[in-house]
């Protein structure tokens, strides 16, 4: 039995698709190459040179104000140790500060700490505060008044603070035994010069008082004596 070949395709071939010709490599254009010395320009947002400007000035005066701020001080007085009404002022109630030049509180210039020194303070200036001379005086005795210092120890006074001018009683304390020997005196009423001062041994106080005159000599000894209590009294 003899194989039967297949027909033969009678459809034409489809034509081939022309080639371009590439040039030859020789005779390529090379781009054109920018010289080594011209550099291409970057674009500059204009709101990056405001701000970039701005910064430069906010930044200039900030430290003309800290230098300015630094280098314009004055020295003037303040007080280190607070100091009572009626209390004298001395050398360790002051030291000296630096303050701006601008300073809005009224000072008074350190070379002028002896206009403070020795005299009597007529307010009371807390540690901190700035003096002035208003703030000091003479605080002359009033005419018939004397002045006495006391020396009391813990139960003797009281506890409370008795600032400059505070009105008290000088009560005569006498012993028991000693009652009966001793004329019975009245108490004195004084007014507080110096507040009581806490001397180092912890329990004794000294203070100022203005009495009459003529009641000193008496106020005194019971002072010496350890005979004398202070009472506080409301005014009027």
């Amino acid at each position: 039995m003899q194989r039967r070949r297949p027909p033969a395709d009678d459809t034409p071939a489809a034509p081939a698709a022309p080639t371009r010709a590439l040039p030859p490599t020789d005779t390529l254009v090379p781009p054109p190459t920018r010289p080594a010395g011209v550099q291409l320009r970057a674009r500059r947002s204009p709101k990056l040179i405001a701000l970039g400007v701005l910064a430069v000035v906010v930044g200039g005066l900030g430290f003309a104000f800290l230098y300015t701020s630094g280098t314009d001080a004055r020295q003037v007085v303040a007080v280190a140790k607070a100091v009572a009404r009626g209390e004298t002022i001395t050398d360790e109630h002051l030291t000296v500060v630096e303050v701006p030049e601008r300073f809005a509180v009224d000072t008074l210039p350190a070379s002028r700490d002896g206009d403070l020194v020795g005299r009597t303070a007529l307010t009371d200036l807390p540690a901190g505060a700035f003096p002035l001379a208003s703030h000091v005086g003479d605080d002359p005795l009033p005419d018939g008044m004397a002045r006495v210092g006391l020396r009391l120890t813990h139960g003797q006074l009281p506890v409370s603070p008795m600032p400059a001018g505070t009105q008290v009683t000088l009560v005569p304390v006498v012993d028991g035994a000693d009652d009966a020997a001793q004329p019975a005196s009245s108490p004195v009423p004084a007014t507080v010069a110096v507040a009581p001062l806490l001397l180092d041994d912890g329990t004794t106080f000294v203070l100022d008082v203005h009495v009459a005159r003529d009641a000193s000599s008496l106020v005194a000894q019971w002072s010496a004596r350890g005979e004398l209590a202070v009472v506080t009294v409301g005014e009027g």
